[in-house]
């Protein structure tokens, strides 16, 4: 342990990891300065994990699971969509702006615009959930009901992974705030009832 306190050898080489790619990018980061960082012997990492590339799915499962958790707490209050929408956006773009600093590397794995199978698994089942809330607000009126949950839902969605995109990779000169709002704002007024 090189004098550290004990702990779950694990979450410190996340810890270690997290830390070194987010100052020097992840291929400027080796696993002697993870482990160094981490105050683990090597062959600890490969108990763990099988490869750096291995460490960077496991950091980006993390991000995914407080994703998942933002977005499902959420949409457990039962509130009609434009109710949730604030808050989500809110919650999402702190998220992203804790991650902004590992999220290119991230990119892969992560739910909002990772090519994984994974990412793309977590992605249909955030279109589902939104597409059923979007049904549930037809019924009741307050969405438009022209267009079938399940198209609102990725459009609606691909807007915001888009944004997420812009904030998490830091494609747009724009202020993250900026960004989100905006995207906000042009979701509601595309879901909004109709005007007869």
């Amino acid at each position: 342990m090189r004098g550290r306190p004990p702990g779950d050898a694990r979450e410190r080489i996340l810890q270690a990891a997290r830390q070194l790619i987010g100052k020097a990018g992840y291929e400027g980061t080796s696993v002697p300065q993870i482990v160094d960082e981490a105050g683990v012997a090597q062959g600890t990492f490969y108990r763990y994990f099988k490869s750096k590339a291995d460490l960077s799915k496991a950091l980006a499962d993390i991000f995914n699971e407080q994703m998942m958790g933002t977005i499902n707490e959420v949409f457990q209050t039962e509130k009609p969509m434009f109710e949730m929408m604030p808050t989500i956006t809110g919650k999402l773009l702190k998220l992203f702006q804790e991650y902004h600093d590992i999220m290119p590397f991230l990119e892969e794995h992560s739910m909002p615009f990772g090519t994984s199978a994974h990412a793309a698994d977590l992605r249909e089942q955030h279109y589902a959930r939104m597409a059923a809330v979007i049904a549930r607000d037809q019924q009741n009126g307050r969405i438009r009901n022209d267009i079938a949950p399940e198209l609102l839902a990725r459009l609606g969605g691909g807007v915001f992974m888009n944004l997420a995109r812009m904030v998490a990779l830091e494609e747009s000169e724009m202020e993250p705030t900026e960004i989100f709002m905006s995207g906000r704002a042009f979701v509601m007024a595309a879901l909004a009832p109709q005007e007869k």
